[in-house]
């Protein structure tokens, strides 16, 4: 029994004729016949009974196709999962990334993405950034978004992202609102609310913090950009926190202002050094990639970037 066979045997039970079922196959009449018997000849036995022009099929040709049926059933779902994997319609993809890209920007870019690959699962574990490089490494996850980390010694390779400039957030009627520009030597003396790493290395967040902060005054540290800005508008102090998480939770009980000398958080996209990657993880980097770039001009000409505001006025 090879797959010619096969094929003959289940054009005549859909046909029901050798005629129709060398039209569909489209090779001559003797050619079905002779693979009809060749196939019930290695059987051994019967595939139909002949009544005329017509083959119905006996019980055995009926259990026989039965099979035949659920064979080809299967290799259609392999087709079609094989033409998925082709269009990156199928699988599973796990991204890490770090708080302060997980909170908004992320999940926006990552919600269009998902709505056109339905049959992909997706995870997005949000972690620090030096444990998103260890599980890029590690292939724990598929890629990873954080910091861009002074020491790549983790089997990995960056991908620039973005680049985003710190700001300095504050209640409307802080002394420091008066200010276009808060010159960072302006913050000391004032309560600071840092971002911080709870691990070894700490982040620039947390340094300049730390270099402002009094001694006199309280601490109050936090993983989430996102708390440092709630913190900030209940009254706690004031904090260092990125652009974009500063933008998004702009209110009227919040206000921020571009810090003097500029500086910024570079955010890169995380792969595995070693390992290759699927075609489906490729296309979500180049979209987070598109995406990244298409905001540059909003960060570059934003109201509250240090670029559009002129000399700050002294409190």
């Amino acid at each position: 029994m090879n797959l010619r066979q096969i094929e003959v045997f289940k054009a005549i039970m859909e046909g029901g004729t050798v005629t129709k079922a060398a039209h569909s196959l489209n090779i001559a009449q003797p050619s079905v016949s002779k693979h009809l018997k060749l196939l019930e000849h290695n059987l051994g036995f019967p595939l139909f009974d002949r009544l005329g022009n017509k083959l119905v099929a006996t019980a055995e040709g009926q259990a026989l196709f039965d099979q035949v049926e659920r064979v080809y059933t299967g290799v259609g779902f392999l087709r079609k999962f094989a033409e998925d994997l082709r269009h990156n319609q199928h699988g599973e993809l796990t991204i890490a990334a770090m708080p302060l890209i997980a909170q908004k920007w992320l999940p926006e870019c990552v919600a269009g993405f998902i709505a056109d690959h339905r049959k992909v699962s997706f995870s997005l574990p949000v972690r620090s950034s030096k444990w998103i490089a260890g599980a890029v490494a590690s292939r724990r996850v598929d890629f990873g978004v954080g910091l861009k980390l002074a020491d790549t010694n983790y089997g990995i390779r960056t991908l620039d992202l973005m680049k985003l400039p710190l700001v300095c957030v504050m209640p409307p009627d802080h002394p420091l609102a008066c200010n276009k520009i808060v010159h960072k030597e302006q913050m000391r003396g004032h309560g600071m609310i840092s971002l911080q790493n709870f691990e070894a290395e700490s982040l620039m967040f947390e340094d300049l913090a730390e270099d402002l902060q009094s001694s006199d005054m309280r601490r109050i540290g936090t993983f989430s950009t996102n708390m440092a800005c709630e913190l900030v508008q209940q009254g706690a102090g004031i904090a260092l926190v990125d652009i974009l998480t500063a933008n998004n939770s702009i209110s009227e009980a919040l206000t921020f202002r571009p810090l003097d000398p500029i500086t910024h958080v570079e955010i890169c996209i995380m792969i595995p050094e070693h390992w290759p990657m699927s075609g489906i993880a490729k296309e979500l980097i180049d979209v987070l990639i598109e995406r990244a770039r298409a905001m540059e001009p909003y960060l570059d000409n934003h109201p509250n970037s240090a670029k559009n505001f002129s000399a700050p006025l002294q409190v």
